[in-house]
């Protein structure tokens, strides 16, 4: 469109300057008249508008060529730079994924349970990262090259050994992180590509930790991109394996890029080429490779896209000048007066024209006078819809900006743009919230009131499609201040243009305050569990002591002690024994996560049975009686089952004053999950204790009415819960209670042990 505006323009100041020459050799040389027989100068003004036409129309008819071939170049370099542009800003996207996997990665690397060499926990830990979306699969590789843990595929059963050895010879003998390309994977069997970074033991790399990025994932980078039509979009790895494509993705994907384009990545990382596609189709490639992961995004556009205005504008051209000169030859010297005197009346719309304005020529009287004046017209009518139609682009590019505006101002990072002097130009939404400034208060302001100065000198590298466009990017982790002065950690994405000798620096800005939270929360639950595994042992010692004293005193100097020295004793001895079940009670509950074994399928009613075997002593000594319904098969770990069973049973037996105990088991199965209830016949539970009820320690009664430590009910819904339920309790004082709780179900084809 662009194209065809230009030469109508260009045609349109041609015939201006074409009636402006004839209006000044009017006035210079001759007085035009309507032709006369008897008028000798008719001939001489022929004549010489003749030559005027020629010597007019040439030019014009050159000058438009001339701007059609540079529209053509100019608007070639144009889809080059945009081309430029987009190819790194798509490949932006693709480094963001490969940062993001090894960020997780390394994360996973400072785990405990690896250093621990605890694969089971770690494999189950592996498995919940895989539900983030960040990785495809998670993989750790010995020394050797064989599989010692792989998420996709269930602890304990054999695993291959890695089909891309020579990635972990890299990582081995460099300690580094590496991107690998496009590869066949030993257990998922198809094209993928990985991250690996290296796994420390005392100073020296023993594993490799390998996140698994499939090809799809860059599929959707590509899917979710407005890609003009008839450009293919192409992402490929480091040795020019395609991963992506926009156009026959499944015919391409794992072959080679053209040997023009893998020749010109040997010796330049960006840059454009004129050479055949993959579909043997001329094309114009645009191609940038990154420095880091050394993968890379080609633009392709066919060539012919580009020449085809152009040929058709200079058949255009060409036909229209020839036949406008032809005929401005003949008739010059037949109706040289009546020209002359048409053209000056030309003079003042033709200017017009020139200056953009829209004219109407009436009538001349002659013939070609009449179809000039057409013709300017119709260049005045085309020259107005060409500026409708810049308004409209105009129009849409605004909108355009708008919708950009609008996705900066929704992100979730904070984006702050500067200028060369460090000068704040524009601060979006969630960099507000997350410095705690208004943004009229921040535009001019200087970025060092937000970020730290070592963020602000944070190295980067430089690249770039020509001398005109260079940018530069880094990526650094550091502290920023809130406008109240709070300082929090920060990590920082920063990118810099250089475009016409001003500089546009933009810095996308995450929080990881809460990645940090995360870690010190892990290492405190860590650090808890060692503390009550070390205090528990220490808390025994003595205490079995003081029971053994207690039972010296009352073993040998009963004779000798009156009834109330006694009395003393055995309360001793009974708190001693209280204490010691205490700690007992509050090391199994520690032990609930920290010893958690993988889930497997296993049957509630053998759970059961197998409890009420271990309670038959207090079963028989209550008269109690225990009925059981169908109960399901569940996933889950036995030991952490059987004590949950255990505590809610023997509750129903302990807690009752009937003369008979009934504690009855049923299971109802719902869309998602299975509801067991356990309901007895007991005392009851007033409906303001329903929550306390679960928390550690909290009893309803003394000692000396009923005994225990007040964690069952918590140890209760600990299991519950890390079997992804929820336990909840129904009852009234009197009457008994009913203890509902929810467990998912179990896969279909699992056989129960």
């Amino acid at each position: 469109m662009q194209l065809v505006v230009l030469s109508k323009k260009g045609i349109a100041e041609t015939y201006a300057r074409q009636s402006h020459c004839v209006a000044v050799k009017k006035h210079e040389k001759c007085t035009l008249s309507r032709p006369d027989k008897k008028n000798d100068a008719i001939p001489s003004i022929s004549s010489r508008l003749g030559w005027l036409v020629a010597a007019c129309l040439l030019p014009g008819i050159v000058v438009t060529a001339l701007l059609l071939s540079y529209n053509y170049v100019r608007e070639r370099e144009e889809v080059l730079r945009d081309s430029a542009a987009t190819s790194r800003a798509l490949l932006s996207v693709v480094d963001r994924e490969f940062a993001a996997a090894e960020l997780t990665l390394l994360t996973l690397t400072t785990s405990p349970l690896l250093n621990r060499s605890e694969l089971a926990a770690f494999h189950t830990q592996a498995v919940e990262v895989l539900q983030r979306k960040d990785l495809d699969n998670i993989v750790l590789i010995d020394a050797s090259s064989q599989h010692v843990v792989n998420a996709k595929v269930s602890f304990g059963q054999p695993l291959p050994k890695t089909t891309n050895s020579s990635q972990l010879e890299k990582i081995l003998k460099t300690g580094k992180s590496d991107i690998s390309g496009l590869y066949i994977g030993a257990v998922l069997k198809t094209p993928m590509a990985n991250v690996s970074v290296p796994v420390f033991r005392g100073g020296i790399v023993t594993h490799s930790l390998l996140g698994v990025l499939l090809p799809n994932r860059f599929q959707r980078i590509l899917d979710d991109q407005y890609i003009p039509s008839g450009r293919v979009v192409t992402i490929f790895d480091g040795v020019g394996v395609v991963v992506g494509r926009t156009a026959e993705i499944d015919k391409f994907r794992g072959q080679s890029v053209t040997k023009g384009l893998a020749a010109a990545l040997v010796t330049r990382d960006e840059g454009w080429l004129e050479t055949p596609g993959l579909e043997n189709i001329d094309m114009f490639t645009v191609y940038s490779r990154s420095a880091t992961s050394r993968w890379g995004v080609s633009i392709s556009i066919p060539k012919r896209a580009l020449i085809t205005d152009l040929r058709q504008s200079l058949v255009w051209l060409g036909t229209v000048s020839i036949l406008l000169l032809g005929f401005g030859l003949l008739m010059a010297w037949r109706m040289g007066g009546r020209i002359g005197h048409a053209i000056h009346q030309l003079t003042g719309p033709a200017l017009e024209l020139a200056h953009g304005k829209v004219v109407q020529i009436p009538k001349l009287g002659v013939r070609e006078a009449d179809e000039v004046g057409q013709a300017l017209m119709r260049a005045s009518g085309a020259l107005d819809a060409a500026r409708t139609q810049l308004q409209a682009t105009s129009r849409a590019r605004e909108r355009s900006e708008a919708r950009l505006r609008g996705i900066v101002d929704s992100a979730m990072d904070a984006i702050i743009s500067i200028d060369g002097a460090q000068n704040i130009v524009l601060f979006n939404a969630a960099a507000a919230a997350m410095f705690d400034c208004p943004a009229e208060q921040a535009l001019g302001a200087s970025l060092r009131l937000f970020i730290s100065e070592d963020l602000i000198a944070l190295p980067r590298a430089a690249s770039g499609i020509d001398s005109s466009r260079n940018p530069e990017s880094g990526v650094g982790l550091g502290s920023g201040q809130r406008r109240s002065g709070a300082r929090f950690p920060i990590e920082v994405s920063r990118s810099k243009v250089v475009d016409g000798g001003d500089t546009i620096e933009t810095l996308i800005i995450r929080d990881v305050t809460h990645v940090q939270a995360y870690a010190a929360l892990v290492q405190s639950n860590l650090e808890l569990q060692q503390f009550a595994f070390v205090a528990s042992h220490d808390l025994k010692t003595p205490l079995r002591a003081i029971s053994g004293f207690v039972q010296v005193l009352e073993r040998n100097y009963i004779t000798k002690l009156d009834e109330q020295a006694l009395m003393l004793i055995r309360r001793t001895a009974g708190a001693a024994k209280r204490l010691e079940n205490l700690i007992d009670d509050l090391l199994g509950f520690a032990r609930l996560k920290s010893e958690a074994k993988p889930f497997v399928p296993l049957s509630c009613r053998v759970i059961v049975d197998e409890v009420i075997q271990m309670l038959q002593a207090a079963i028989d000594e209550a008269n109690a009686r225990v009925e059981v319904d169908d109960l399901p098969t569940i996933m889950g770990d036995r030991t952490q089952l059987v004590q949950l069973f255990l505590n809610l049973i023997g509750n129903g037996i302990k807690y009752c004053t009937a003369d008979q105990p009934v504690v009855r088991l049923a299971a109802t199965r719902r869309e998602s999950d299975w509801l067991i209830t356990v309901s007895d016949n007991g005392i009851g539970i007033d409906e303001k204790h329903f929550q306390m009820i679960f928390e550690v320690f909290k009893r309803l009664h003394t000692q000396q009415e009923y005994t225990g430590t007040g964690i069952g009910l918590a140890v209760c819904r600990r299991v519950v819960e890390q079997h992804g339920g929820q336990i909840w309790v129904y009852s009234e004082r009197g009457k008994g209670s009913v203890f509902n709780f929810t467990l998912p179900l179990v896969e279909s084809g699992s056989n129960p042990p």
